[in-house]
């Protein structure tokens, strides 16, 4: 049976809240999926200002931070589907990721389901990680859940958000998924130095140059993994992209644009090039797709590997993770399990997500 559900994204790039009311179907002859409408609501400076330094507070001011948060959520989609006139079954609310230490057995998303469901009057679901590491997997990365579903024939997925992942088609005839390193988290950092939310169309990048010893470091950190499993936390971002840039920081902002972006294309090629069987196509999605010369520099890097990225709509672009927020509440409600444990390398399915019940 068909439902509508709201699917939510903060993501780590922290450009606004996602919202999409999306159409879910799912039968045993397959699922479908379709975004029926969308929007993304800039966070204020506050709001950009408090969920940064999120990881900064003691536990009772997290815990405040959460309620409110969620409040706020709530209060979005219900003047949104107000405005459009329109109504949902459900709400699937992936929050905003404060702390993700798999390897320690827990990951932090804050926005109160709780209060979510008050506000919008609507059961929501929430927490959707936790079940995954619980079982021993990384919680990440969940785009594997549709990507296959939603967009067949590509040899692999490439999502540029604030962190850089990929799931892919190995040479062994295998999928494979794992974060690679950092993207929009760093170049948007450096954009604030000019006022810039972000670089648009990589316009700064463009028309800075490489910067040797900062390029060597960057590469430094996020060497290949040969496709195991593995999530990066915003926190692990802060410490070595971001501190590192700072090392830098009496250096143009074009300057370090430019090897930013020339350090994330490479990073991508030598993550791809020993697992990625080739020639292959790969859909790019994530707000660095819409960066003009990373595309390109990216595209004119791997052609040379036999790998191509092509886009989709803007659409999909801007809102496939809030698409696959609300696969994963339709999935939570209807008991289906996630299936992707052998991307996460957990030890069996799990079906993730906590339901909170609206008032009635």
């Amino acid at each position: 049976m068909s439902m509508q559900g709201i699917g939510m994204m903060s993501g780590s790039s922290l450009d606004g809240l996602d919202i999409a009311l999306c159409e879910i179907d799912h039968t045993p002859a397959g699922s479908t999926f379709r975004i029926l409408d969308a929007i993304t609501v800039p966070y204020s400076d506050e709001w950009r200002d408090a969920l940064a330094d999120a990881h900064t507070l003691t536990g009772q001011a997290l815990m405040e931070l959460d309620a409110r948060y969620g409040s706020f959520i709530g209060q979005q989609v219900r003047d949104w589907l107000a405005q459009q006139n329109t109504q949902a079954d459900y709400i699937a609310s992936h929050g905003h990721t404060v702390f993700h230490a798999p390897a320690e057995g827990y990951s932090t998303q804050i926005g109160s389901g709780a209060n979510i469901a008050f506000e919008a009057g609507m059961d929501t679901v929430t927490t959707f990680r936790q079940a995954d590491i619980a079982a021993g997997g990384q919680g990440a990365p969940f785009a594997p859940a549709i990507d296959r579903t939603l967009f067949p024939g590509y040899d692999g997925y490439l999502n540029l958000g604030g962190i850089a992942n990929v799931h892919i088609k190995s040479s062994a005839g295998d999928w494979k998924a794992w974060d690679m390193g950092p993207c929009n988290q760093a170049l948007n950092f450096l954009a604030a130095r000019e006022g810039l939310d972000f670089d648009r169309n990589g316009q700064l990048a463009a028309r800075g140059q490489v910067i040797p010893k900062l390029l060597e470091n960057l590469l430094a950190n996020y060497p290949a993994t040969n496709g195991r499993p593995r999530a990066i936390s915003n926190g692990e971002v802060r410490t070595s992209w971001i501190t590192t840039l700072q090392v830098y920081a009496s250096q143009p902002t074009e300057d370090l644009l430019h090897t930013t972006g020339v350090a994330i294309s490479q990073m991508i090629t030598n993550h791809l090039e020993p697992v990625i069987a080739t020639p292959a196509r790969i859909l790019a999605t994530g707000g660095g797709a819409h960066n003009t010369w990373l595309m390109d520099y990216l595209n004119a890097l791997c052609a040379k590997k036999g790998i191509h990225f092509e886009l989709p709509d803007k659409v999909i672009i801007d809102y496939k993770e809030s698409l696959l927020m609300a696969w994963l509440g339709y999935c939570t409600i209807k008991g289906i399990p996630y299936s992707i444990h052998h991307i996460t390398g957990a030890t069996h399915n799990a079906i993730g997500g906590a339901i909170f019940r609206a008032n009635r």
